[in-house]
C-alpha cells in the first residue's frame, strides 16, 4: 500500500534517498572529507532545502480556501515568530542558531513521523495492539543518532559549528552495543509488523515499512556511519525537502482535481508553479544571507552588488530575524495544516482509503 501511489511514491520518496546512499559510498574518502562544492549546495541547500520551505505559500498564503481556514494562524505566526527571532538574535547570535538548530532538528523528525502516519492511518495500524511501539520506533530511529552525535565529535553542524550541545562520553565500545541494540529494535518492530499481517489486524504496507527503514538508515548513515559535511547534508536536506515539495503539490493538485471534477489531476501544472516559484524565492533569499550576512557565495552571487560593510549589532539581528522568519514560520504552521482536523478538510480525501 502507498501513499501517493506505487510510481509516485518510489520514485519521488524514495528513490532519491536511496541514490544518495549509492553515491556516498561510491565516493572516495578524500571527496567526503573536502568542502562542500558550491553546485552542490546550489542544489542541495538552496534548490531543495530552501525552496521546500518557500514551497508552504502555495498550500497556505496563496491558496483562498486554505488562508481562510487557517487566518488566525498565518496572521499571527509571522508576527509573534519576527518578535522572537528578534529578541533572541539582538541578545546572542549563539543562542539563536543554537535554538534554530533544535528547532530544525525538531521540525525535521516531527515530518518523518508524520508521513509515518499517514501511511498507518491507511493501513488500520494506528488502532492495532503492538508489542514494539510505532512512535517510539519512528522517534527512535532519528533520536538515537541524533544522542551519538551529541557525544562523539562530528565534523559537521546543523547550521553553525557548536549550534548542538556536545558533551564527552566516546567509549567506541559502549557505542558498538547501542548501535547493535538499535538496529534490533528495529528488526523487533518488523517481526512485530508481520505479526500483525499476518493476523489480520492490520493491512499490508510496503511503503510504510519502507519508510520507516529507509529513515532509520539515513539518519544513521548520515549522522553515525559517515563523519561528513557532504554525506550529512545530501542525506538531510533530500530525505526531508523532496518529500514535502511532493506532498504539497499532490495535495494541491488533488485538491484541483476535484473541485473540477477533471479526469486528470492538473499535476504538471501545480508541479511547475510550485517549483518554479519556490526555487524564484530560494534564490533570492539566499542572495539576501550573503548579502548581508554570509559573504561566503561570491561565486555565485558577489559579482552582482558588492558586499557592504555593515557591523551593527541591531541591523545584524534584523536582518538575521528577518531571513530566518520564512522557516521558523513553516516550522509552526508545518504543525498545523496537516493535521486531520476540520480546518484541513481535503487532508483525509486526500489519503485514498483504495491503496
Amino acid at each position: 500500500m502507498w501513499l501517493f501511489g506505487r510510481n509516485i511514491d518510489l520514485f519521488t520518496l524514495f528513490l532519491p534517498v536511496w541514490t544518495v546512499w549509492f553515491l556516498l559510498f561510491c565516493l572516495p574518502i578524500e571527496t567526503l572529507e573536502t568542502e562542500i562544492p558550491l553546485w552542490v549546495w546550489v542544489v542541495s541547500v538552496l534548490m531543495i532545502d530552501v525552496a521546500h520551505v518557500w514551497s508552504t505559500l502555495f498550500r497556505t498564503y496563496l491558496d483562498p480556501s486554505e488562508f481562510s481556514n487557517h487566518k488566525r494562524l498565518l496572521g499571527l505566526a509571522p508576527l509573534v515568530c519576527f518578535i522572537g527571532l528578534y529578541a533572541v538574535a539582538v541578545e546572542s547570535v549563539d543562542w539563536f542558531w543554537r535554538g534554530m538548530a533544535y528547532l530544525a532538528l525538531f521540525h525535521f523528525i516531527k515530518q518523518q513521523y508524520g508521513f509515518f502516519a499517514l501511511y498507518s492511518v491507511r493501513t488500520g495500524a494506528l488502532k492495532a495492539k503492538r508489542y514494539i511501539s510505532d512512535k517510539i520506533t519512528i522517534y527512535a530511529s532519528m533520536l538515537y543518532p541524533v544522542l551519538f552525535w551529541h557525544f562523539n565529535a562530528r565534523d559537521f553542524s546543523w547550521f553553525v559549528s557548536g549550534d548542538f550541545f556536545e558533551f564527552e562520553f566516546n567509549i567506541a565500545l559502549t557505542w558498538q552495543i547501542l548501535n547493535g541494540l538499535y538496529w534490533l529494535w528495529m528488526a523487533l518492530w518488523l517481526l512485530d509488523e508481520i505479526r500483525l499481517i499476518r493476523a489480520g489486524q492490520i493491512r499490508f504496507s510496503i511503503g510504510r515499512i519502507l519508510w520507516l527503514f529507509t529513515t532509520a538508515v539515513n539518519w544513521y548513515l548520515g549522522i553515525v556511519y559517515f563523519n561528513s559535511d557532504l554525506a550529512f547534508t545530501l542525506t538531510n536536506v533530500v530525505a526531508h525537502g523532496i518529500p514535502y515539495m511532493v506532498l504539497i503539490i499532490y495535495y494541491q493538485s488533488s485538491k484541483k482535481e476535484r473541485a473540477t471534477k477533471a479526469m486528470l489531476a492538473p499535476a504538471l501544472t501545480v508541479a511547475l508553479t510550485v517549483i518554479i516559484g519556490s526555487l524564484f524565492l530560494a534564490f533570492g533569499e539566499e542572495y539576501f544571507w550573503d548579502l548581508f550576512l554570509n559573504q561566503d557565495k561570491s561565486g555565485l552571487f558577489g559579482s552582482w552588488i558588492g558586499y557592504p560593510d555593515i557591523t551593527d549589532t541591531h541591523f545584524q539581528a534584523l536582518a538575521l530575524a528577518l531571513l530566518s522568519l520564512p522557516q521558523v514560520v513553516h516550522y509552526v504552521i508545518d504543525g498545523f495544516i496537516w493535521k486531520m482536523n476540520d480546518k484541513n478538510p481535503h487532508l483525509k480525501n486526500m489519503i485514498r482509503s483504495d491503496g
